[in-house]
């Protein structure tokens, strides 16, 4: 997808977040879900989800699959040490796995029952500096075409996401 297509999915998700000036957990709502699924589309991969840190476990708190691809819903948990989002944001795995099998492999990536190919996460950073959980979007074919400045795309949508949790 050229450059310009993917910018103006920042465009577009700005636009639907400041939208509307609710904030705190709640906020993580129908608006939200449409940037999800935006993301979803525009970068081709099977899920995107936005996950909390809670007392011990990572919470889906927002996800959005491609069609039959329902794998994951909202709601749902796992303890988080076993969650490849704790690992990418206490910085044992990368941000972008092109494609995840030698990290699965390795045992590097922690035993999910999910055949993950294209695997992208960032963590959601409140303003205090705590981490609220992640953004993370995957595919379950390896997608070489991903880059570094998908990262930074997911990136600057989980800061927004992170504006809209927090009251200014």
């Amino acid at each position: 997808m050229p450059a310009a297509e993917r910018d103006a999915i920042l465009d577009q998700v700005e636009s639907l977040l400041v939208a509307t000036a609710d904030y705190g957990d709640a906020a993580l709502d129908g608006c939200v879900q449409q940037v999800l699924a935006e993301l979803r589309r525009r970068l081709r991969m099977d899920v995107v989800f936005v996950s909390k840190f809670e007392n011990g476990q990572r919470v889906f708190k927002l996800v959005d699959t491609a069609p039959g691809r329902d794998v994951i819903r909202a709601g749902q948990g796992d303890p988080l040490e076993q969650s490849w989002c704790h690992h990418i944001v206490n910085g044992r795995l990368p941000g972008l796995m092109k494609d995840a099998q030698p990290y699965r492999v390795s045992g590097a990536a922690p035993a999910t029952p999910l055949e993950i190919g294209t695997h992208l996460s960032v963590p959601v950073v409140l303003k205090d500096g705590r981490v609220f959980g992640t953004l993370c979007a995957f595919a379950f074919y390896v997608d070489n075409d991903v880059s570094l400045q998908d990262v930074w795309r997911l990136r600057a949508v989980a800061d927004l996401i992170a504006q809209r949790i927090e009251p200014k």
